[in-house]
């Protein structure tokens, strides 16, 4: 019997309903966020491939070696969230219920780097103590950027972890990110660390 391949845009924590999609909030009429289910598949490997081309874009890349690195990124990446981030939630961010972008968010715990594998019940008194969410990234088509997109997903996130009972919502961005970097600060986010990938905090309390 063959194994059945995983949705790339699935809530690796085994299924049931969404424990920080549930406290999402969003104040901008048509836009919402929903958990990704598997028939959005390809809307997230044509994402990937939509915002590295962008990136790419001046770089004189032959179009063979271009599709072969398209795939190798999108593999490398979504390897690299399951290996870091086991229990992240998967979400996709639509305008008019048309898919727009994906997030992907993590529970860790504030201050010690870990993955919560415990899965705390921010309604129990105590139980959040510690709690911090993890923006692990968030990506939109070109379409659909520099339109304050981003700006409300990002403040709803945060609306949603202070709903959980987070003390900070944090992320990693490349110093070399100017416009996302840019952003960050101005919705509260400071920089904790200077390495190859700027560590970021919003303190939520």
């Amino acid at each position: 019997m063959s194994r059945r391949k995983e949705p790339i845009g699935a809530d690796h924590r085994g299924g049931g309903m969404s424990r920080i999609g549930e406290h999402f909030a969003l104040t901008v009429p048509g836009l919402t966020i929903r958990p990704a289910r598997p028939e959005d598949d390809a809307f997230c490997r044509s994402l990937s491939d939509a915002t590295l081309r962008a990136a790419w874009v001046g770089i004189d890349i032959p179009d063979e070696l271009k599709s072969a690195l398209l795939v190798q990124q999108f593999e490398a990446q979504r390897i690299g969230y399951r290996q870091s981030f086991p229990k992240a939630e998967y979400f996709i961010i639509a305008e008019r219920e048309i898919a727009v972008g994906r997030l992907v968010v993590a529970v860790e715990m504030s201050g010690t780097g870990l993955h919560d594998q415990s899965e705390p019940d921010a309604s129990a008194a105590g139980r959040s103590a510690g709690l911090a969410l993890r923006l692990v990234d968030i990506a939109l088509l070109p379409a659909a950027q520099r339109r304050g997109v981003g700006r409300e997903v990002i403040a709803s996130l945060a609306r949603a972890a202070r709903a959980m009972g987070a003390e900070r919502l944090t992320l990693s961005v490349q110093p070399s990110n100017d416009r996302a970097r840019s952003l960050y600060l101005r919705l509260g986010f400071v920089e904790t660390d200077c390495e190859s990938f700027r560590q970021m905090t919003m303190r939520l309390n």
